[in-house]
């Protein structure tokens, strides 16, 4: 193929790429539209109905249903409040009887549980497992949990799901052993570095709205678009904060990091079942120099362990996180989606 040739091919295939993304463009929001209003007629035995607003007949529903473990109805309604981002809300019946109640946050085009990003594990209220399954099937539109659910998320047949490895740090063992020699001298030299002059704050209000507005300037251009959950990350773990015991099945707490009175680096961190996850990790960029970001790690992974819980657990993605744990499998990602919607995806138009 000569060079005039393989301009041409080149042009043909940007065009073709440029009638797909064309065609989705229009495409898509009718198929979208049609799998939300068919797939409820195909699902035997289970009626959903939509709610744009929380309402009275959404909280005798919720108050019939199971409680999420940890975490009561009333906790459970922060995060079914307004914010600046679109929520629909999914009433799932079963011969009348409520069986799930699926509140959902617009991120893309796509929709993720109100608990994802605030309530690792957590995807609905529900009267059984099997009853969350039919449900998330018969709503019509693309549900997403991208991380944090365990392995009986394969029994809800999602259209695909994955795991990734996840780092862990074993606190019952000499988990420093494991790590690098250029990662203990890194740790001992932010240590050294942050400790003249800074000190470690637990668990103070503040301090999470602080974390909680850094993580949204840091990532709010991101197109991943994490940030539509900020709002309910904010309201949801204040007020867990506020009615937590310490004998409360789920603990929040917050570690940051000071310089006087100011934040440097902060750590929101959700404790369950003997295992610390670290839920918000965020630093201020000015303090980048003294490595604030290492030292606040290692802070939240010593007190995790001075309280005597067995784990922590950093999640996947990002490289930092193979610095200070150990990977291992066992949590889980899943996607919902109509195969009217599978079949724009199939085609490249989504």
């Amino acid at each position: 193929m000569n060079h005039s040739d393989a301009m041409d091919s080149a042009g043909a295939k940007a065009a073709g790429s440029d009638f797909k993304r064309a065609l989705g463009h229009l495409a898509a929001p009718a198929v979208i539209s049609a799998a939300r209003i068919v797939t409820p007629l195909t699902s035997r035995g289970v009626k959903i109905a939509w709610f744009d607003v929380w309402n009275s007949t959404l909280d005798q529903a919720l108050d019939v249903l199971p409680a999420i473990p940890g975490c009561d109805h009333d906790l459970y309604r922060e995060l079914t409040q307004p914010t600046s981002v679109q929520k629909r809300h999914a009433l799932a019946t079963e011969s009348g009887r409520p069986t799930a109640l699926i509140s959902l946050r617009r991120r893309r085009r796509y929709w993720e549980p109100v608990a994802y990003q605030s309530l690792s594990g957590v995807i609905a209220p529900t009267s059984s497992p099997a009853g969350l399954g039919r449900a998330l099937h018969a709503l019509g539109v693309e549900v997403r949990v991208e991380a944090g659910l365990d392995k009986s998320v394969v029994d809800l047949k999602p259209r695909s799901y994955w795991s990734p490895d996840n780092y862990r740090v074993d606190l019952q063992g000499d988990y420093e052993a494991l790590w690098s020699r250029n990662h203990r001298k890194n740790v001992r030299k932010a240590r050294q570095r942050c400790d003249e002059f800074m000190r470690l704050r637990v668990d103070d209000v503040g301090d999470l709205e602080w974390c909680c507005t850094q993580w949204s300037r840091v990532w709010e251009s991101n197109d991943a678009e994490e940030t539509v959950a900020a709002e309910d990350r904010l309201r949801f773990w204040r007020a867990f904060m506020k009615r937590q015991t310490a004998d409360s099945p789920i603990q929040f707490h917050t570690l940051h990091l000071l310089d006087g009175d100011r934040p440097t680096a902060g750590t929101v961190l959700m404790c369950q079942d003997g295992a610390v996850l670290g839920q918000c990790i965020v630093r201020d960029p000015e303090y980048d120099g003294l490595w604030v970001g290492v030292r606040i790690m290692q802070a939240s992974i010593e007190w995790a362990a001075s309280a005597a819980y067995r784990q922590f657990d950093l999640g996947s993605g990002q490289d930092y996180k193979q610095s200070w744990g150990q990977p291992v499998a066992g949590r889980y990602g899943a996607i919902f989606r109509p195969l009217a919607v599978s079949a724009l995806y199939r085609f490249g138009l989504l």
